[in-house]
């Protein structure tokens, strides 16, 4: 994410403050010189989205042939995400791009979930969300979906005013298909417009919030050191942000301040982003179990893999998704409007159109989350 964005200024100074090389290796042939199978899919997998860029998941590779999944409990978003609905949503898209990565090197992934037990529906805890065991499978084809993993992106840009057709909504229907789960969209101007109202008023309740808001500023990492030492989060990179920081005005308590210039401009390029979204889908789960929230993860991924090989452009909207008290009579009447009553409830609300596509986002090395 770049709060503030340089634009094409950055060329009259270039390589002032600029996203890290190292920052972005990752996405540059993962897997490369690994002999493990389990850690060529993890290099794949680690291009996963997630919540705030958070990487919440950590791999033990200490009994052969095997792969634990756990949630690494220090990358948690207790104030946004109090439940930590949202960070088991990323393992799931960790664990589906994982098998994806394992199956195009011929290695055939059997996964359980929660094979210790279910967590409490208050938390987390440091049970493994899933077990993978691989073996080699001479008769195992790619999904054609893997392909598209390098165009992958979380797209925050306005998008532009073409409508995807039924054709492709079909498309991301279908790749979506999960257990207890369905993709569902909103193309109608009318409709659309209302989603786009409530979405605005969710992003100024959590960037008004006192907490989430602190919660947020506390993920950006401030200009190109900052990323490359902790490539997680939000980068705040390019030459406005190399001005801002000299002026004064990207340091931490400025950041944190909910009237401030950080929270003002991140404000007004998402409701500018919001303000240019012809379309909105949606997933729609039957439960809001453990295990269903984990498959809105890998459902999601697939979603997400299936518009970029289309060459279209997805960027999950939480907000309103989310579970703390300010957002609640907001994460109602979304509900209302999607048709969606309890017992079952949206698990992800996506803005879809196109734009060009964006650089990739930081990721953490394979060391930095692998245990073996």
């Amino acid at each position: 994410m770049r709060v503030l964005a340089a634009g094409g200024v950055t060329t009259l100074l270039p390589g002032c403050d600029t996203m890290p090389a190292a920052a972005t290796a990752p996405w540059h042939e993962p897997g490369a010189g690994e002999t493990d199978p389990r850690r060529r899919a993890l290099a794949w997998a680690l291009l996963a989205p997630s919540p705030h860029n958070l990487q919440s998941w950590v791999a033990d590779l200490r009994e052969p042939g095997l792969i634990r999944l756990s949630v690494d409990l220090q990358r948690l978003l207790p104030a946004a995400d109090p439940q930590n609905r949202q960070v088991l949503i990323g393992c799931g898209a960790f664990l589906e791009l994982l098998c994806l990565a394992a199956a195009a090197q011929g290695q055939r992934a059997d996964v359980t979930l929660l094979p210790e037990g279910e967590y409490a529906a208050g938390g987390v805890d440091a049970r493994p969300f899933a077990s993978v065991r691989l073996t080699a499978d001479a008769g195992l084809r790619p999904d054609p979906l893997f392909a598209a993993v390098p165009l992958r992106r979380s797209n925050r840009a306005p998008y532009g005013e073409r409508m995807p057709d039924a054709a492709l909504l079909a498309t991301l229907a279908a790749a979506a298909r999960r257990p207890g789960l369905t993709l569902r969209a909103s193309t109608e101007p009318a409709p659309v417009r209302r989603v786009c109202a409530l979405a605005a008023a969710g992003c100024r309740v959590e960037f008004g919030d006192a907490a989430t808001w602190a919660e947020s500023a506390g993920l950006m990492r401030v200009g190109a050191a900052a990323v490359a030492a902790e490539p997680s989060g939000f980068a705040v990179t390019g030459l406005q942000a190399w001005f801002a920081r000299r002026l004064g005005l990207l340091d931490d308590e400025t950041r944190r301040r909910t009237d401030g210039v950080v929270a003002h401009a991140a404000l007004a390029a998402a409701l500018d982003a919001i303000g240019h979204t012809p379309a909105w889908v949606w997933l729609v789960s039957a439960d809001n179990s453990r295990r269903t929230q984990i498959e809105a993860g890998r459902a999601y991924l697939r979603t997400d893999l299936a518009a970029a090989q289309q060459g279209w452009a997805l960027h999950p909207n939480s907000q309103l998704l989310q579970e703390f008290d300010a957002m609640a009579p907001l994460y109602q009447r979304l509900h209302a409007e999607l048709g969606v009553a309890a017992p079952a409830r949206v698990q992800m609300l996506v803005r879809l159109g196109v734009a060009p596509r964006p650089e990739p986002a930081p990721r953490r090395p394979l060391g930095r989350f692998v245990r073996s």
